[in-house]
């Protein structure tokens, strides 16, 4: 395998949420070779196949790319390269720093401590109503921790998919909850 760091130049602006070029480089494979998996935690990248034939996996998705074609990864995915075929593969990557654009404001951060707090709030008997709007309450939070995990953690490594199973246990133990106390209210 062979890598060649390309210059770059940072006074270029970008469009979209990248703002900077981290680096760009030169990667050629022989046949069999391929990268390691890998991820960027700060940045995008982009893979653009100059020759030959590749597999491209990012997070669990694999596919064949031929020249001329692109594939965004996004940053914190695992992704590789490799080159099945029996000619060299020659491809562009380029990694860009993500910078959040400043309009854009990020959604309100949720924990497991979240999901205790309603728990904590629930009243000792509870009417059809208020049950089911407990439980949309934490199937909303639910969803907003899922997407976090996903995004800091990703959900193709057992890190993960640990973290979303604990949460997924909390939501069923609180809905449980729920239904006992709307039980013994009717």
């Amino acid at each position: 395998m062979k890598m060649r760091r390309m210059p770059s130049h940072p006074e270029f602006k970008l469009e979209g949420r990248s703002r900077h070029f981290q680096s760009f480089w030169e990667l050629e494979l022989e046949s069999g070779e391929e990268t390691s998996p890998h991820s960027h935690f700060e940045c995008e990248e982009i893979i653009y196949l100059l020759d030959g034939q590749g597999l491209v996996t990012v997070a669990s998705n694999e596919r064949a790319v031929t020249p001329g074609e692109v594939v965004l990864v996004p940053a914190r995915v695992s992704h590789r390269i490799a080159n099945p075929s029996n000619r060299i593969l020659r491809a562009i990557t380029v990694e860009s720093r993500f910078e959040p654009v400043e309009e854009e404001k990020a959604p309100p951060r949720e924990s497991a401590a979240t999901l205790d707090r309603l728990m904590e709030d629930l009243p000792g008997d509870m009417n059809e109503a208020a049950a089911i709007q407990k439980i949309v309450e934490l199937f909303d939070v639910g969803g907003r921790l899922s997407e976090q995990i996903e995004q800091a953690l990703g959900l193709d490594n057992d890190d993960g998919v640990g973290a979303l199973s604990t949460i997924e246990r909390k939501i069923m133990k609180a809905v449980v909850e729920i239904a006992e106390r709307y039980r013994k209210a009717r």
